[in-house]
Order: structure tokens, then sequence, then C-alpha cells
């Protein structure tokens, strides 16, 4: 395998990396280093959460208080989970949030939804899989 390909499989596949980890240096894979936890949620919470207007909080599906989405002052929204208990997820708007965290912290896919999932259970009391973390460019509805 070279590099170029191992780049892209640490990047894709969390089982692979302390396979790859054991073969390549963090130099060769271009790994940065993560942030804490701590230091993730901080940061979330000052750049992103802060932006949210509750008054501009919706609900998109008709007679259903499970699914929010949680906007900016203009009305654009940010992020929005579902915590109904047979599929729960959390989304977030590219533009608004996934490139503020990966002009922040250079995280790969799989980074952010490993950081965003443990922030999701603590701040917003959700136990998600990293699958139903997911990233729209536009809004889901």
């Amino acid at each position: 395998m070279n590099i170029e390909k191992a780049k892209q499989v640490y990047k894709e596949s969390e089982d692979s990396r302390n396979l790859l980890l054991s073969i390549f240096t963090k130099e060769e894979l271009g790994i940065s280093i993560l942030p804490s936890q701590e230091e993730f949620n901080k940061f979330f919470e000052e750049e992103i959460l802060s932006k949210v207007d509750p008054a501009k909080t919706r609900f998109p599906r008709k007679n259903s208080f499970s699914c929010i989405q949680l906007c900016n002052s203009r009305g654009e929204w940010l992020l929005g989970y579902d915590y109904n208990p047979k599929r729960p997820y959390f989304y977030y708007q590219f533009d608004r949030t996934c490139i503020i965290l990966r002009d922040k912290f250079s995280l790969s896919d799989v980074d952010t939804k490993r950081l965003l999932r443990s922030l999701i259970e603590s701040h917003f009391n959700l136990k998600v899989a990293q699958q139903d973390i997911c990233i729209f460019r536009t809004n889901p509805d």
C-alpha cells in the first residue's frame, strides 16, 4: 500500500488506524494532533452554539417536537437533531458548522463525528451512533 492510499484509508476507516500506525508514522500519514474533547466542546459552544437564536428554533415535522432545528439570528439553520428513540440522529450544516470545525482543527470526517458524538451525548443528552451524525450542504427538509 502506498502512502497516499494509506492516508485515505486512515481518514475513512477508524478500524484500520492502529494497523496503519504500526506501519507508518503519524507524520507520513499527515495526522494532525487531535484536540481534546474538552477543547473541542469549548470551541463548539463558543463558535457554533453561541450563534443559536432560541427564538428561531424550528420543529419541521408537523405535530412532532422530537425533531428540532437550531438556527442563527437570520433564521439560517446551523444544526438539528431528532431524539426519537427509534432512530435518533444529529445533523449539521456544512458551511455554517462543518467548515468552522475543519478550519480550526483540520479534522477528518471520522474524527469530527467521533468528537461530535461525545459532545452530543453530553450537551444534548442524546445517544447517537457515529453513522447517525450527518453533514448537509442545504437544509435537510
